[in-house]
């Protein structure tokens, strides 16, 4: 299990911890692995961090070429309260 800081836009941010979105698409240059913990941070419009931060678990791990870009993959994610 792996940590990775991650920064968010705060319309995006705000609906991971309402627990609306249950998805990120990111570059996997990461190497990113179910189990892992994304710690959000927020940013503002001009990119920089609000203070609020937030972490979740991936919980699933969708990379296919026919649905997403290459080198891209779609995270589920689960909030950690």
């Amino acid at each position: 299990m792996t940590t990775h800081e991650l920064k968010i836009k705060s319309e995006y941010f705000m609906d991971v911890v309402k627990d609306i979105k249950k998805a990120e698409i990111r570059y996997n240059d990461r190497n990113y692995k179910v189990g892992d913990i994304l710690k959000l941070h927020e940013i503002d419009e001009l990119g920089n961090r609000t203070g609020n931060q937030c972490s979740v678990i991936v919980s699933h791990i969708l990379d296919d070429a026919e649905y997403l870009r290459d080198g891209y993959v779609m995270l589920s994610i689960d909030v950690i309260y």
